[in-house]
């Protein structure tokens, strides 16, 4: 009995060693994709159309339309408008330009975006369709940092970051597996509220906007559209915009 103990020491302890183990980033983040839709489902997501009402926090500040639609990989055109006044935002892979627009003066003001600005509109371009899976295929790598106490949960935070030094942050529910909220390197966080399917796919109802603690505004979804014909041409940047 003496010469099986330590054996059964050895045994328990290598077994111990196992559990302690931490989670890695891979397990987490495909558990928290499984509670968007099913690998074939979130894959074969190519175009998406999504309309809602931008509401500011402050009731001061006018309510805005919000209009988005986006194209596998790099393809989005985002046009918010309050009154006559529309701002549209357009990508179509390496070029990119914002419109400034009043519709009443028939009046309009165009610009190339800079290299920060259009590797923005990229960036949340491809998180459109890649479901908190890391963009691999241009660098993005994902780093666990452990399980911390956010916005009242016990949650896994997952560093996500490109060799340009864009970086987000997301935070996964260690007992439900969803995301918490998401924060981008400049401090703005934002937080999912109620769920809708469409094409089994899981989206938002609403999102919140957040910074330093402070709520910026909300977008509520009003329409979202999967694998739609999309307008001829609607990406397509103006030539007086171009160098």
């Amino acid at each position: 009995m003496f010469k099986i103990r330590p054996l059964i020491f050895l045994l328990i302890f290598a077994a111990g060693s196992v559990w302690a183990q931490p989670p890695s980033a891979a397990d987490i983040i495909n558990r928290a994709r499984a509670t968007l839709g099913t690998e074939k489902a979130l894959d074969s997501v190519v175009t998406l159309s999504m309309v809602g009402e931008l509401i500011p926090a402050d009731p001061k500040v006018p309510a805005a339309t919000v209009y988005i639609v986006a194209r596998k990989p790099e393809s989005q055109r985002l046009e918010i408008r309050v009154d006559d006044l529309v701002e549209t935002t357009i990508l179509n892979g390496g070029e990119a330009c914002i419109i400034r627009s009043n519709l009443k003066a028939d009046r309009s003001q165009m610009r190339e975006l800079t290299l920060p600005e259009r590797e923005r509109v990229l960036y949340s371009t491809r998180q459109f369709f890649n479901f908190y899976r890391p963009d691999f295929k241009n660098g993005e790598k994902v780093s666990y940092q452990g399980i911390q106490k956010h916005r009242g949960q016990r949650a896994h935070k997952i560093t996500y970051a490109y060799p340009n030094g864009l970086e987000t942050i997301r935070y996964f529910s260690v007992d439900e597996d969803k995301l918490v909220s998401v924060i981008t390197e400049n401090g703005v966080e934002s937080i999912n509220q109620g769920s809708q399917v469409v094409a089994g796919v899981k989206y938002p109802e609403s999102i919140d906007y957040y910074e330093n603690g402070r709520k910026l505004h909300t977008i509520n979804f009003s329409e979202i559209e999967v694998n739609q014909p999309l307008s001829a041409g609607i990406f397509n940047i103006p030539k007086a915009s171009k160098k």
